[in-house]
């Protein structure tokens, strides 16, 4: 962090430089990125800006310091152009969050490969106008070679510089140490004998570290069957849908995932929400969360960009759009305020808020930009959903649509939902592919196991026999296989010979679970107690939380959060976001929340949920209620307080409320049936005295035997001169007989 007197390298681009001069500066910066590495530091913007050069002795700094993160190998969010972090023309393809790979410390060689293209050359391997163009030229255009865009580059500089930018980061120079061993022999050639011979390159390039390769093996033709299905929409613009199915940690989400690179620039738009086990009785939460990735998107495009998409969705909904709002609040920042919805019958409300939904992702969905909704972990999903597909696929409306449904076929029975679905998209002639996802055969091992080792697949064979065996096959529990045995020192990097090593006979002598929750909970006993209460805390919030929020509930502040998690990042346990975690699979879910004892789980819900409540501003409540209802009533049990049984049951009505405007009626009985339940006996009458009297409260009623409540309507719509009426709701296992008398209460639902 010295302060140095060489000159900015942007300052000398322009023309070509000398090869000396280039090879000194290249192994200066090569050197520089290697010990920031070796610190554990990522720069993340690497480009001539931010590196300062001494073109006489060839010393080179690295500057632009603020950019700079702790190694992790972290998925970059999807986000629009201009949010993306670093700087367009030499970002790394898995920067841009349209590829589905992780950032980590290749991805900081490849912004430097298109720096030594430019010295090299004189010029940018690629050019463009728009951040939609330049992130295409990086995830989908090959440059041409140094040497063929200019005379007398010698050839194998010229081919170090294409292995920089390789748009794989397996492919790259795995090390900025290996980069620089080539670049030394480059230049001891030169100066000693005016020319470069050919040879091997990066034969001292193996890392230390253990990085499991995430190119896809032995999913070729799952593959080519997402793109056949894409491209037939394309083309014909009938609505398709397409079903991969699997056990949990076959590579679903992977394969699902390999998608979004044929979707750049503007080939479509991919958006895509994951049920929860925990979380089924809040209404469209998934379908929510993938249409609230597009809208965020759509923010942050130019303004003539977005006026265009403010007009499209306006005219779609007309004057309806606070249906969207409800579901996708941020909707309201690009379509505007909307007026009040009028109340309709069910059936005629249901009716209208599947016709503007429609509507919307119709013109989501258009022949210009073709849209892919992927839905992971259909095992969990909600009734209201699985309607509502239904009616978007089987009814004539949404054209250019692929949508994409991932689940355990395992986890469906023939009774599932989702299997009678099926059975209705069937009848109905949807166009419909179903991809199953077989385990990995011992080939497709052995080459993830040669890749990850960096060694050839016959040396590899019996490590990945073992682990074949050990794994029947799984990719997400042999990649968990493969680092429990680095972490335990059974797979060992031996600097004397840059390579990996391993004894089979220990590795096999070990005892080892044949179930990859227990491996993933023995991952997370090695950790330090603080990040694995911090761990169960997140894994009882869900599959993901907001940072803020886990220090709430941690009691800590956000920054003893990060540096808490910061082990489980580093491991690959979680991912980290600006503002949130998430966990990396739902097997580490599963396996954190398995930390927490049965008996513990109850009262640690209770308490989210009372934090949660506690910290929201009651006008913020209902934006939130969902996810503060589902923590207490996990917990409800626990509840002696009449005075806090009927705040939750007030917060549940709220809740209930909600789903029934969305017109989820399963999810809104569920969150009334509970409220309904909180209620004492005497609650009418306390509330009476006090002089807080609600329009309707619930008495129990079990004359003649029946589960049902005796509904006491005080008031009416028409006045409160009206005479009261009672309604009686008689409960027959999950089917519920409302019946009124007076014919002045209509009005209420």
């Amino acid at each position: 962090m010295e302060c140095q007197t060489g000159e900015l390298l942007a300052g000398t681009l322009g023309k070509r430089w000398e090869l000396t001069r280039l090879l000194r500066v290249a192994i200066g910066v090569s050197s520089s990125l290697g010990h920031l590495h070796g610190q554990g530091l990522l720069h993340n913007d690497v480009n001539p800006s931010n590196i300062l050069v001494d073109r006489m002795s060839g010393n080179a700094w690295l500057a632009g310091s603020e950019s700079e993160s702790p190694i992790v190998r972290d998925r970059q969010a999807i986000e629009a152009p201009p949010m993306i972090a670093g700087t367009l023309p030499y970002m790394a393809p898995e920067q841009t969050g349209r590829m589905n790979r992780s950032i980590d410390s290749r991805s900081d060689l490849y912004s430097l490969g298109i720096t030594l293209y430019e010295m090299l050359t004189g010029a940018l391997p690629f050019s463009a106008s728009d951040p939609i163009e330049w992130i295409h030229c990086h995830i989908a255009r090959h440059p041409v070679p140094a040497s063929e865009r200019a005379d007398g580059i010698p050839a194998v500089l010229s081919a170090i510089v294409s292995k920089l930018m390789s748009k794989n980061a397996e492919d790259r120079y795995q090390t900025a140490h290996g980069l620089e061993a080539d670049l030394r022999k480059c230049l001891e050639e030169w100066e000693t004998h005016g020319r470069i011979d050919l040879f091997t390159l990066g034969s001292h390039d193996t890392s230390a570290r253990l990085l499991i390769p995430e190119k896809l093996h032995g999913r070729e033709s799952e593959v080519s069957r997402l793109h056949a299905a894409f491209d037939r929409v394309l083309t014909s613009g009938r609505p398709e849908l397409v079903l991969v199915s699997g056990y949990s940690g076959i590579g679903k989400s992977s394969v699902v995932n390999e998608l979004r690179k044929a979707l750049v620039p503007e080939r479509g738009l991919f958006a895509s929400g994951k049920f929860d086990q925990y979380k089924r009785d809040i209404p469209y939460a998934t379908l929510c969360q993938a249409l609230r990735s597009l809208v965020l998107r759509f923010l942050g495009k130019s303004d003539t960009e977005l006026a265009n998409w403010r007009t499209l969705l306006q005219e779609a909904v007309g004057g309806h759009g606070q249906l969207i709002v409800n579901l996708i609040p941020e909707a309201e920042l690009i379509i505007g305020k909307q007026p009040p919805i009028a109340d309709l019958a069910r059936n005629d409300s249901e009716t209208r808020f599947r016709g503007v939904l429609r509507r919307f992702l119709g013109a989501l969905a258009q022949q210009e930009h073709p849209l892919v909704l992927f839905l992971d972990d259909l095992q969990w999903t909600d009734s209201a959903t699985l309607v509502l597909l239904e009616y978007l696929l089987a009814e004539p409306g949404v054209q250019h649509l692929l949508l994409i449904g991932a689940y355990r076929d395992n986890e469906v029975d023939p009774t599932h939902p989702l299997v009678r679905t099926l059975k209705v998209f069937r009848e109905a002639e949807i166009p419909m592919d179903e991809i199953v996802l077989a385990p990995l055969d011992l080939d497709d091992t052995d080459r993830l196991v040669a890749d990850t080792l960096h060694c050839t697949p016959e040396r590899a064979g019996p490590l990945a026999g073992l682990i074949y065996e050990k794994t029947a096959g799984n990719p997400f529990f042999a990649m968990q296989f493969l680092n429990s045995l680095a972490e335990e020192s059974l797979i060992l990097y031996t600097p004397e010979i840059a390579a990996w090593s391993w004894d089979l006979e220990r590795i096999r002598a070990k005892s080892h679970t044949d179930n990859v929750v227990d491996l993933m909970i023995a991952k997370l006993n090695r950790l330090s107690v603080t990040t694995r209460e911090v761990l169960k805390q997140l894994a009882s919030l869900g599959s993901s939380a907001e940072t803020t929020t886990l220090g709430m509930v941690h009691q800590v502040s956000v920054e003893e959060i990060h540096s808490a998690l910061s082990e489980a990042v580093n491991i690959g346990l979680v991912s980290r976001r600006d503002n949130s975690y998430a966990f990396l699979h739902d097997r580490i879910q599963e396996a954190a929340y398995a930390l927490v004892p049965e008996d513990e789980r109850a009262p640690i819900h209770l308490r989210i949920g009372r934090l949660l409540t506690e910290n929201t501003p009651v006008e913020k409540r209902e934006e939130n209620i969902f996810e503060i209802v589902n923590q207490l009533n996990r917990g409800v049990e626990l509840i002696t307080s009449p005075q806090e049984r009927e705040l939750v049951a007030g917060l549940n009505l709220i809740a209930g409320n909600r789903a029934k405007t969305a017109t989820a009626y399963g999810s809104s009985l569920v969150y009334v049936s509970t409220g309904m339940v909180l209620l004492g006996e005497d609650c009418w009458q306390r509330h009476v005295r006090d002089g807080t009297q609600p329009s309707r409260m619930r008495i129990p009623d079990r004359r003649n035997g029946c589960r049902g409540r005796k509904i006491v309507d005080v008031g009416g719509p028409c006045g409160s001169s009206c005479r009261p009426s009672c309604r009686y709701a008689f409960a027959c296992g999950s089917l519920y007989d409302f019946r009124s008398v007076g014919s002045c209460y209509r009005g209420w639902s």
